[in-house]
């Protein structure tokens, strides 16, 4: 009967370790998509097509729920804005602080520095970017799945990932469905 007991306790730790939910590390977020985000922000909600290549890299465009075809880009050390065949382009980013789009961008480039991102649950972070933040991540895949900047009024749910490698230089001519 101990045997079994023993057997048995032993099957169970097996079982139970098995399907403990995969976790994501820090280190294996993924930073650089295309896809679309479903924002909230203070003064309503948008979708958008988000591009990012890396840390001052970003493309944003609004598809629904705004002014669509809105476009802001970041570029290195170069900022653009596109709206209705009107372009502006400068060395610095124009948008107040906090807007949705500089808060996202700029969130994200905090992110990605590797000490900047403490976990605090299953496949979620916490940060500080100059105010308090939260991601999660898909554990599979490591691509984040939400972004939410309390402080600012900022969420975001990232979905809708393309499936191909995207190119080191963002679309500047905006992006349609």
């Amino acid at each position: 009967m101990r045997r079994f007991l023993i057997a048995g306790a032993v099957v169970l730790c097996l079982l139970l370790g098995g399907c403990a939910s995969p976790k994501v590390e820090a280190k294996d977020l993924d930073f650089q998509f295309d896809c679309k985000a479903e924002i909230q922000y203070p003064e309503g909600s948008a979708t958008c097509v988000f591009q990012r290549t890396g840390p001052k890299n970003a493309l944003i465009e609004i598809v629904s729920g705004g002014p669509e075809g809105l476009c802001w880009s970041w570029s290195g050390n170069s900022f653009s804005l596109l709206y209705q065949g009107l372009s502006a382009t400068g060395q610095t980013c124009v948008l107040p602080q906090d807007s949705f789009a500089f808060v996202l961008v700029h969130t994200l480039d905090q992110a990605q520095q590797t000490d900047d991102l403490t976990p605090t649950h299953d496949n979620e972070f916490s940060g500080n970017a100059g105010y308090d933040y939260t991601l999660t991540a898909d554990p599979a895949t490591g691509k984040i799945l939400t972004l939410n900047v309390p402080e600012c009024g900022v969420k975001a749910e990232f979905y809708d990932y393309a499936q191909k490698a995207i190119s080191t230089e963002l679309n500047l001519g905006g992006v349609h469905d």
